[in-house]
């Protein structure tokens, strides 16, 4: 998997490994944010510039990384690849 943000890219095997990458290389390897945080930080970034909640499945991180990369994609912010 694939994402481009502000034009840099990062690449992931999971949806999950690709949250630590974006961690590691663009929040710097001190911020301490499980998956899950990032995911809600994320939810929260979409609910204020969307003015709606991002619909994310209940149940595994995996599934729910993945539909938070696809849903911000869908709105333009970020460039998605699930290769």
């Amino acid at each position: 998997m694939r994402v481009t943000i502000d034009d840099r890219e990062y690449e992931g095997a999971t949806a999950v490994a690709l949250i630590e990458e974006i961690k590691g290389l663009h929040w710097g390897a001190t911020k301490a944010t499980d998956a899950e945080g990032y995911i809600t930080l994320q939810g929260g970034t979409y609910e204020r510039m969307m003015e709606k909640k991002m619909d994310l499945p209940e149940g595994d991180t995996e599934a729910r990384a993945l539909a938070m990369f696809k849903t911000i994609a869908a709105i333009g912010a970020w460039d998605f690849k699930e290769e």
